[in-house]
């Protein structure tokens, strides 16, 4: 029912190109998350001070995106069968489990946008509010069940919604800009956000989907499928979607994403937007999830640990993430970031390009004791550069990459040479 591939490499007729590819994550840019990320930031910041913001941080996604793409693309693995040529076969089960973590939290907070939305939105348009709970749980049944077909579903999905939804962010732009700019600058400004925090969140809102994009890439037919993969969603969509939700924000002096919708009179579309949107980054969520899971428990079936995966996600709905949503997306960046500056090193640097051969796996180390050092160094960086306390660039994110792909290198050097 669900053969992807997940403990071996992707053969070559199962690849794609990398505007199909761009397009599964492109999707992740229409979901509401997203909206919220432009809503907040646009409140924060200002209109002006975030454009900057979503033009800085989306580059940055776009060329690290772009590396750790070539990665999976030139040895057809999921990120999580990398990192255990990285970590060490057991330290890499403390690297996934943690990944598992954080997926599971996407998973809740799209289930808890959706369930949310769609209880008001019925309010709304039917006068009936339906029980929170029952539309959670529908959720994920929905979700589980789609995630059984796999990337191709993934590929059909995004190819026939990114467009319907790219049309609806067009009209919420347009009805923005017809009703003004002015409200949000003058009634929810909050310049307690530095610029840099602001592109940090940026890059909080995708650098888990960053770090995994070997699970796409790996489909990629080559490098530069997986380079247009990276910059189309990370860098064009995302953009375009950050500052139409900053600008409908701004016009209707809101911050919640349903409510500058309903204002706008966008009751149809954005009853389209949350559900489509919500199911198919839902998907891609538990996708990752359960590939990230297969790769710690190898015993059981990939379909038995989705729908595992699934219930464990719809319980995550439960949280009520959204309550931090700007909190929960910097932790993704603290903790996250470090990884791909590590593996990416280790690929190129000390393999120069070499891909990783999957029968060779039983020789590796059981715990790289260099890769988790560098990966908790760079944690620790990401966190003294948001208190101020050692800074390189001001973006939390890149300096914690930086500091952990130069932490790695030095300890592996060591390592090789003096061992």
């Amino acid at each position: 029912m669900l053969d992807d591939y997940p403990t071996s490499p992707v053969p070559d007729h199962r690849t794609v190109g990398g505007i199909r590819i761009g397009m599964v994550n492109g999707s992740l840019a229409f979901a509401v998350p997203g909206l919220v990320t432009g809503l907040e930031l646009g409140g924060s910041l200002g209109i002006n001070r975030s454009l900057i913001a979503f033009l800085l941080g989306g580059i940055f996604l776009a060329v690290v995106g772009s590396i750790t793409g070539i990665v999976g693309a030139a040895n057809r693995l999921t990120s999580y069968m990398l990192i255990k040529f990285v970590f060490g076969r057991n330290g890499a089960k403390l690297v996934n489990v943690a990944f598992a973590v954080a997926l599971f939290g996407w998973f809740g907070v799209n289930t808890d946008l959706f369930s949310g939305a769609a209880a008001e939105l019925s309010l709304q348009l039917f006068g009936v509010i339906p029980a929170v709970w029952a539309l959670e749980i529908g959720a994920g049944i929905l979700i589980t069940a789609s995630t059984l077909l796999g990337f191709r579903l993934l590929n059909r999905m995004s190819a026939v919604f990114v467009p319907v939804l790219f049309v609806v962010i067009v009209f919420l732009l347009i009805r923005g800009l017809d009703a003004g700019t002015n409200g949000l600058a003058a009634t929810l400004f909050d310049s307690s956000m530095t610029l840099g925090q602001g592109i940090s969140a940026v890059v909080g809102s995708f650098i888990v989907a960053v770090v995994l994009m070997p699970d796409f890439t790996r489909f990629a037919r080559s490098k530069r499928s997986a380079v247009t993969a990276s910059f189309l969603p990370f860098l064009f969509l995302s953009t375009f979607v950050y500052v139409a939700a900053a600008i409908a924000g701004s016009a209707v002096a809101e911050s919640d994403a349903l409510a500058v919708m309903l204002a706008l009179g966008m009751g149809f579309a954005a009853f389209s937007l949350l559900v489509l949107s919500s199911w198919i980054a839902g998907v891609i969520n538990l996708y990752s999830c359960s590939l990230c899971l297969n790769s710690v428990f190898t015993g059981y079936a990939e379909w038995r640990i989705v729908v595992a995966s699934g219930i464990a996600g719809t319980i995550a709905a439960s949280f009520n993430l959204l309550e931090s949503f700007t909190t929960f997306l910097f932790s993704l960046a603290i903790i996250f970031a470090p990884i791909c500056g590590v593996y990416v090193t280790d690929f190129f640097v000390f393999r120069r390009g070499k891909a990783y051969d999957i029968a060779e796996l039983e020789s590796v180390r059981s715990v790289s004791v260099e890769a988790l050092l560098a990966w908790a160094i760079g944690t620790g960086t990401a966190f003294l550069s948001y208190k101020s306390i050692f800074q390189l660039t001001s973006i939390e994110a890149a300096d914690s990459i930086i500091v952990a792909s130069l932490s790695y290198y030095l300890m592996g050097y060591a390592r090789r040479r003096f061992s």
